[in-house]
């Protein structure tokens, strides 16, 4: 039989910037230029040395420690595990697609919730509204207790995501949110919440009602984008 003039078409994904880091970092681990043990440079020498932003990087060095390569020991810096240690992982040089990363997700998140917000001014039901405040008192007794509020963060925003009445922005809201959920955004947010950003979070809340309290749209709009501002600079180390 006379050979097909063409071959089948091999279709690539382009990966996304923090995998192609991750995916650097991997094979420098591999080929044991990173032996296991060893410290990795601080984030901003190695974000100089790789030529990418510091966000960038941050967001592939928790897929890293995700993927079990690499550990970071409170106030010792970041190190290379040993072998055995990331039996079975995922890896970064293959072609799995590993989904959008944390920062992906928290820019879409950045530009629909406040339109959420907005439209949750014109369109919150007074059952809504209570909804909304037992939430916070819930969330209130949850840190005070020295708990973690992460289940009642993901419910008040929900119900600000509903009460806007647009389907299409509730939707991606919730699967935002259910991504939130996921082992890298655990990591996150183990690094970087604490009391003090739990108590800002929940001035952000109380703020936040009392604009759809008073149907202000434009200022529940403005209380959620200067949240995100401040989530914005505690995990990801920008100013924007």
């Amino acid at each position: 039989m006379a050979r097909a003039p063409f071959e089948a078409v091999k279709l690539v994904r382009p990966k996304r910037l923090y995998e192609q880091i991750a995916s650097q970092i991997e094979q420098m681990i591999r080929a044991e230029e990173l032996p296991a043990g060893s410290r990795l440079p601080g984030e901003r020498e190695l974000a100089d040395t790789l030529g990418v932003s510091r966000p960038s990087l941050r967001e592939a060095l928790i897929a890293l420690e995700t993927a079990g390569l690499i550990e970071v020991r409170g106030g010792g810096g970041t190190f290379v595990r040993p072998a055995q240690a990331s039996v079975g992982i995922f890896s970064f040089t293959g072609e799995m697609d590993l989904g959008p990363g944390t920062l992906e997700q928290f820019e879409a998140r950045r530009a629909i919730e406040p339109a959420c917000a907005e439209l949750a001014a014109s369109y919150a039901t007074p059952e809504q509204i209570s909804a909304l405040e037992a939430s916070l008192r819930r969330m209130a007794r949850i840190i005070r207790a020295g708990r973690n509020p992460s289940a009642e963060h993901q419910a008040f925003h929900l119900i600000v995501a509903e009460a806007s009445r647009n389907s299409i922005l509730a939707s991606a809201v919730r699967e935002l949110w259910r991504l939130r959920q996921e082992p890298m955004w655990s990591i996150l947010r183990l690094r970087v919440e604490n009391r003090e950003s739990y108590e800002l979070g929940l001035q952000f809340r109380r703020r936040l009602i009392d604009c759809l309290k008073r149907h202000d749209g434009a200022a529940a709009r403005r209380a959620v984008e200067e949240h995100f501002m401040r989530l914005d600079e505690m995990y990801f180390d920008r100013k924007v």
